[in-house]
């Protein structure tokens, strides 16, 4: 019941759960994993070639909270050290980042400079980047093989974000988006 051909030769493409490399799944990604997973299988019932996606948001602040206080609070331990799943691990610096900065007011600025240390392609910070999604990811893989959830293809907005700046900073000249006061784009 329900295998049609009305989506023959029709190509679809469904993009879902698209985490954050500096925390671990959460409700919400599991409810929109199913939901990804459920309609590309209904999709593929009906006849369309299916092609799952998942954009992986491995890059920007919220990231650096993470390595940051990493950096900071870490002493170069390790997941397996500590005996946690490598995401939460991830995480557990993120929420760690969240504690530090209400004692420490700068804290915010330094997650900001490490971006710009990050974007300039500072090897230090890019390798504390590789190394903590490195484990984000590989906690998460866990997590998608464990719950069923699949794709066919990964991407990963540091490889796509300058493509994205560039029309950006078209549309500041445009007058489309304005910048805040804080250097930020709206």
């Amino acid at each position: 019941y329900g295998f049609t051909g009305k989506l023959s030769g029709r190509k679809v493409m469904v993009e879902f759960s698209c985490p954050n490399t500096n925390k671990p799944l959460h409700l919400g990604h599991m409810r929109n994993d199913s939901i990804g997973e459920s309609v590309s299988r209904i999709l593929a019932a009906a006849g369309g070639e299916v092609m799952k996606v998942n954009l992986i948001n491995d890059r920007g602040i919220h990231i650096c909270k993470s390595m940051l206080a990493y950096r900071k609070f870490g002493g170069g331990r390790t997941p397996e050290e500590e005996g946690l799943k490598s995401d939460h691990f991830v995480g557990k610096y993120y929420v760690k980042f969240n504690e530090w900065v209400k004692e420490d007011p700068t804290a915010e600025e330094q997650a900001r400079a490490m971006l710009r240390a990050w974007e300039a392609g500072d090897p230090e910070t890019v390798e504390l980047w590789k190394k903590m999604n490195g484990w984000a990811i590989s906690g998460i893989q866990e997590t998608y093989r464990a719950t069923g959830i699949s794709f066919d293809r990964y991407y990963f907005e540091s490889e796509t974000y300058l493509s994205g700046r560039e029309e950006i900073l078209k549309g500041l000249e445009r007058g489309i988006f304005y910048r805040e006061q804080d250097g930020s784009v709206w």
